[in-house]
């Protein structure tokens, strides 16, 4: 079990570097900085540790747990907050007139409420119950605090980047593109479309080799996982295996209908959207979602107008999912009579996103 934890978080590691080093907002000198907090949160997790258990407290079990999960989420929390205010540096300055927008960070103050919430019951629990089972509140506040501390803080800062960059292009946008209710109608039945298309169908008489390959190589990796960690007889560990293959393929079909019905569910939110899209220095805002051209997680690599119709522009962003990156394409129509604006997109997007592929005009 340690070697599958350490090969899954080296490859993280390896996928989060080869991410980073492809990034517009990749330096050597942002990257040292990076490093040199990474380098301080070992040292201080390596201290807090010694302390914690040579030091007076040794014997008491008690307060060595709750200092070393507050020490935990205390050190998570400030690394990242550290490595954050570093990668993503850039906030955008508003003039005092703008209205700053707070939507993104509106939702994740309701889950960091709840959160709040959820550890207050647990606390309420613990000093009611009898102490032979406090650790059982204890356990799961303090494994939601410290699963919860540093994501919500992650969220919080992205989404404050979010909403001032959101903020900025609305009220200075490069470009402003208006559609009629019909326009908007025909597009989202054209997105819906084109999504449908991308989805990956089985077909049973093209796939069936491929598909018995991964079921028999799923079916070694857990006949052998359960010969070797499973005590008993052939007969539970054969058990043990089937049913392993089982939840995976029940969890395989469930997450395929999710993607499926994916494709409706954007459609159904794009037609209650706003029906316009702006372009700014930040990003641009089109079907009732923001997109920065430039974030450590999410960055522009290409701007295209296709010739064929229906003239639309197409801007791909490569996507950091915690191991690897992939092209994400979004596709806004052109309304008609403002093609020329793609001359202006041509050079702003140019001078901002210097390491992506524009070719617009």
């Amino acid at each position: 079990m340690q070697i599958v934890l350490l090969l899954v978080a080296l490859l993280t590691i390896a996928g989060a570097l080869g991410a980073w080093r492809h990034s517009p907002l990749y330096s050597l000198k942002t990257t040292l900085r990076l490093g040199a907090v990474l380098l301080a949160t070992v040292a201080a997790t390596v201290g807090v540790a010694l302390g914690i258990f040579s030091g007076p407290l040794g014997h008491s079990p008690e307060a060595q747990g709750v200092l070393v999960a507050v020490a935990a989420v205390a050190l998570a929390t400030g690394a990242t907050g550290a490595l954050i205010r570093i990668s993503d540096a850039h906030v955008a300055q508003l003039p005092g007139p703008v209205r700053l927008i707070t939507i993104h960070r509106h939702r994740v103050q309701r889950w960091i409420w709840r959160t709040a919430a959820y550890e207050l019951i647990n606390a309420g629990a613990a000093l009611v119950l009898p102490s032979s089972w406090k650790w059982l509140p204890l356990s799961l506040g303090g494994f939601v605090l410290l699963a919860c501390g540093p994501t919500l803080l992650a969220f919080y800062m992205r989404a404050r980047r979010l909403d001032s960059g959101m903020s900025a292009v609305l009220a200075d946008p490069w470009a402003h593109w208006q559609y009629t209710p019909a326009q908007w109608e025909a597009w989202a039945s054209n997105q819906l479309e084109w999504e449908r298309s991308k989805l990956s169908r089985i077909a049973w008489r093209r796939d069936w080799f491929k598909m018995l390959k991964g079921l028999s190589l799923m079916a070694l990796i857990f006949a052998g996982c359960s010969w070797l960690m499973v005590d008993g007889g052939a007969g539970e560990k054969l058990a043990v295996a089937a049913g392993g293959m089982a939840l995976v393929m029940v969890m395989a079909l469930l997450v395929n209908r999710a993607n499926r019905g994916a494709c409706e569910r954007r459609h159904r939110r794009l037609l209650v959207a706003p029906r316009e899209a702006y372009f700014g220095a930040e990003g641009f805002f089109w079907g009732g979602e923001y997109s920065p051209w430039i974030l450590s997680g999410s960055y522009l690599i290409e701007a295209t107008a296709p010739r064929d119709p229906p003239a639309r522009l197409v801007l791909v962003f490569q996507t950091f999912n915690g191991s690897s990156a992939m092209p994400v394409a979004k596709r806004i129509p052109i309304p008609e009579g403002r093609e020329p604006d793609l001359e202006l997109l041509q050079r702003k997007l140019g001078e901002r996103c210097r390491k992506a592929a524009i070719h617009l005009a």
